[in-house]
């Protein structure tokens, strides 16, 4: 049975899956959901920035970032899916002979999506990082603590998808590629610290 998309799931269903003993949804769905929070806040905070004349002369960088966050937002639900889908695969392979397993061309191809799909969700929270941090002297100070939450839920989304990126190394026979993958989550994760750690212009008054 195919399951319910996550997109189509109440805040309750999803949560209820989430704390179910089942391979799916786990730490990479919910990672991405954060991510479609921190975009959907993002949204929010220039929602109520528009259309103030304090803010007049920004109204066009306002709106192609709401049009970054609203992609971000569908996109990483859709992350959300293909992770869960991926894990779902790698799970059922799992149980054979780890002998057997190996020889499977699928099963090197179950293992490379399990990588790519939270690096996805990883290279998506970055983004979204970096267009929050373009936005503290551009938005109503009354929204600071909006976009800050926003900042932090898009940096734990980039934190989990990392990690689910990191659990699956050891699977890489390939040396060099799993030294690509090593570099990826190190400039990823500095990337994101840089990014969330940046004050804004909010905490420099």
């Amino acid at each position: 049975m195919t399951p319910p998309r996550i997109a189509t799931m109440t805040v309750d269903e999803f949560t209820s899956a989430l704390a179910a003993k089942q391979p799916v949804p786990g730490g990479g769905a919910a990672s991405a959901c954060v991510l479609a929070q921190a975009s959907a806040l993002g949204s929010m905070v220039i929602a109520y920035t528009r259309g103030k004349p304090k803010f007049e002369a920004h109204q066009h960088r306002l709106e192609r970032l709401d049009m970054i966050f609203s992609s971000a937002r569908a996109d990483a639900l859709e992350l959300a899916d293909r992770d869960a889908a991926a894990y779902l695969n790698l799970n059922t392979l799992w149980k054979l002979p780890a002998q057997e397993r190996n020889q499977l061309p699928h099963w090197h191809a179950a293992v490379a999506e399990a990588v790519a799909a939270p690096s996805a969700i990883a290279d998506l929270a970055t983004g979204v990082l970096a267009a929050l941090a373009t936005m503290s002297t551009i938005t109503s100070t009354q929204l600071a603590s909006d976009l800050r939450i926003a900042q932090l839920f898009a940096h734990a989304a980039l934190e989990g998808a990392l990690m689910n990126v990191q659990v699956n190394l050891p699977l890489i026979m390939d040396g060099a590629s799993r030294a690509s993958c090593e570099q990826f989550i190190a400039s990823r994760r500095g990337e994101g610290a840089r990014l969330v750690a940046a004050p804004s212009a909010h905490e420099r008054k």
